[in-house]
């Protein structure tokens, strides 16, 4: 049995999270370890409370949101203890990640530099949820067929060994070797390929395809961001705009 670390905060819909999360628990097992960690501080870019706010504000805002969240999870049957702890997040998701196999975020709206900084430093697989919930059955990977997404891809059919078809996309690849599609076809995975190129296609093209997928498999920013040769920042463009569920190993 897989265990995966969702992390709830404040600001975000802990809704979503539990619906996606049912959906692992449904098709693949898995059981959660639910956490709550109380800010010490005003998160950057949360635009809709003020500047000034004091941490005793904020703590009303905690307190209210933990309260539904239990409430929450007891309505949906869920039974597992909510943690709630106090601190850094970034050190505590580490210390936490030693007794889980994944974690599950939420993406924030305004993408601050706290959650990329947080991924930065999650070294299990992650599933970021922001729009939608994952029936965890169509999937896209995105590749530039760089380290990261081996990486991604490599753990993405080792703990998803049910799944036996993806389509793999990219945009602006033009090499002969492709060592994504010949992993997926030792696998024994049928994988259709599509080609996007900015010479045929736009963004907003390539954007609306992936979001017609239910999950979509991408490399992680910890060093370099994807496709960073092409616009420097497309692994954050791919999280802003993606209505779907991602997962990065």
């Amino acid at each position: 049995m897989d265990k995966i670390l969702v992390l709830f905060k404040y600001y975000n819909d802990a809704k979503l999270a539990v619906e996606n999360y049912k959906v692992l628990k449904e098709k693949f097992n898995f059981e959660m370890l639910p956490l709550y960690v109380k800010e010490l501080k005003v998160p950057t870019g949360v635009t809709f409370l003020s500047p000034t706010m004091t941490l005793d504000i904020l703590k009303e805002y905690e307190d209210e949101y933990i309260e539904k969240l239990k409430t929450l999870l007891d309505k949906e049957g869920l039974k597992e203890e909510l943690i709630i702890d106090i601190g850094m997040t970034k050190q505590l998701v580490q210390d936490y990640l030693k007794k889980v196999d994944f974690i599950m975020v939420e993406e924030t709206d305004y993408l601050d530099e706290d959650f990329l900084d947080l991924l930065k430093v999650i070294y299990k697989p992650v599933i970021i949820i922001n729009k939608s919930v994952s029936n965890f059955e169509k999937i896209v990977v995105i590749s530039d067929d760089g380290i990261k997404i081996n990486k991604s891809i490599k753990n993405f059919v080792k703990d998803f060994p049910t799944i036996k078809d993806v389509t793999l996309i990219s945009w602006n690849y033009k090499q002969d070797e492709n060592n994504v599609l010949d992993f997926l076809k030792r696998k024994g995975i049928e994988t259709k390929v599509e080609m996007f190129d900015d010479s045929l296609n736009t963004k907003d093209d390539f954007f609306k395809r992936i979001n017609e997928f239910d999950l979509i498999v991408m490399g992680n920013l910890s060093k370099s961001f994807f496709f960073e040769k092409i616009t420097k920042r497309m692994g954050v463009e791919i999280i802003e705009k993606a209505n779907t569920p991602i997962f990065i190993g």
